[in-house]
């Protein structure tokens, strides 16, 4: 089958126009455990937090009337009855000339309007004195300064994070509904391959494409994620492609167009149509995704540097598509190259890596072109992938998908 090599972006395209015609499966759960899953409904406060004035310090509560025209001269005298907690429920009223005691967090009295620090008064056996006016609302969180009643909390589409949780809970929530989670499988393909752990072999070596791809998948927010070594043979392959329980299936390993390169056989086999088949990027230009039902399959080469920069560029992208995450998903910044790498050939991008570090209020970005570096270094120390087209110019701005999980000497800001 002759490959269509389209573009990055309308491989993209293609990819998010499939996710997005696919229902999102839903569920209610509870909020300790939706960190990081994404809301699949707006969330408003049900009621204002806090629902009643409350003081911010531990002190006083008392009328600020009763502080008029109070100075060292001619101080104001309050008597003080009782004591009010954060947790005291309907606190007695005080009258005129009295304070209650009151700590941080506790709820005003009725007939307060103000709360004076501790330290600000002088304690006497028969009360406080004051020697300043005390302004109405000094040292009070008033009703809804928190959140108010019916602020949008979280949008759909958004992950929910400790602050939005923590927002949510204090709001009344107690449940929330959530997107379930994308499953994967990752395969890596080769008679040659050992799994992760098992002993030393003539003629094997360790599958480390699993844990590159099944990683990058759990960072990104996929809880379950089988990973497995799959025999280089085409009926194995079909076998395990015809898994029904996941919707994204990664492969490694076998994309070539020679006579033991089964995957995109196999993927034909297991009833899955293409997406495309092959791509104008290097690295990558021999992989394919395809559909079946709501599962997708990224077929990528094995070398483990095309493995990382394909899940980055393609793969990683459609997983937050496929946890509900609403545009923009995190996508492209510009960065200024220290040295412009050459171009692209005619109609084709090429991904480079690159560090960062901040040039005044531009990016810079140090693309690591010396290519007697040892090939895992660039995965290491990797901050970015400059996209270079067949059009580059000398000192111009260039788009660059971030690598956020490289935080070996990250500066940014």
């Amino acid at each position: 089958m002759t490959a269509e090599r389209i573009s990055r972006d309308l491989a993209l395209e293609r990819i998010r126009h499939h996710i997005r015609d696919t229902q999102p499966h839903v569920r209610d759960t509870a909020l300790f455990e939706s960190l990081w899953l994404i809301c699949a409904q707006d969330m408003f406060a049900e009621h204002a937090t806090p629902a009643e004035p409350k003081s911010t310090v531990d002190g006083f509560a008392l009328a600020s009337v009763d502080t008029r025209n109070a100075t060292p001269d001619t101080p104001a005298q309050l008597r003080v009855e009782g004591l009010i907690r954060p947790s005291t429920a309907a606190p007695p009223s005080i009258g005129i000339g009295q304070a209650s005691a009151i700590l941080t967090g506790g709820p005003l009295p009725p007939g307060a309007d103000c709360v004076v620090p501790r330290e600000a008064v002088e304690v006497l056996e028969s009360g406080l004195r004051l020697i300043r006016e005390v302004a109405p609302m000094d040292h009070v969180r008033t009703i809804g300064s928190d959140l108010k009643a019916g602020t949008r909390i979280v949008r759909r589409g958004e992950e929910l994070t400790p602050a939005v949780l923590a927002s949510l809970a204090v709001s009344g929530s107690k449940m929330v509904k959530t997107i379930i989670p994308p499953r994967a499988l990752v395969l890596a393909l080769g008679n040659e391959l050992s799994a992760i752990g098992a002993g030393a072999s003539p003629g094997h070596m360790p599958a480390d494409n699993l844990l590159l791809a099944a990683g990058l998948l759990r960072y990104r927010g996929v809880g379950e994620v089988r990973a497995e070594v799959c025999a280089n043979e085409l009926g194995t392959i079909t076998q395990k492609l015809c898994t029904d329980n996941v919707q994204c299936i990664v492969t490694t390993g076998g994309t070539g167009p020679g006579e033991r390169d089964f995957i995109l056989k196999a993927a034909l086999e297991a009833g899955f149509e293409l997406l495309f088949n092959g791509i104008a990027l290097t690295p990558g230009k021999s992989m394919f995704a395809a559909v079946r039902g709501d599962t997708l399959l990224f077929a990528l080469p094995g070398t483990p540097w095309a493995v990382f920069a394909l899940m980055h560029a393609l793969v990683l992208p459609a997983i937050c598509w496929l946890r509900g995450r609403t545009l923009p998903v995190p996508g492209l910044i510009l960065a200024r190259p220290s040295i412009t790498p050459n171009a692209a050939q005619l109609g084709w991008e090429r991904l480079v890596p690159c560090t960062n570090s901040a040039l005044g209020a531009e990016l810079q970005a140090q693309p690591l072109l010396e290519r007697s570096r040892e090939a895992r270094l660039d995965m290491l120390e990797t901050q970015g992938l400059l996209i270079v087209s067949d059009k580059v110019e000398q000192g111009e701005l260039l788009p660059m998908i971030p690598i956020w999980e490289n935080t070996r000497g990250h500066r940014l800001g």
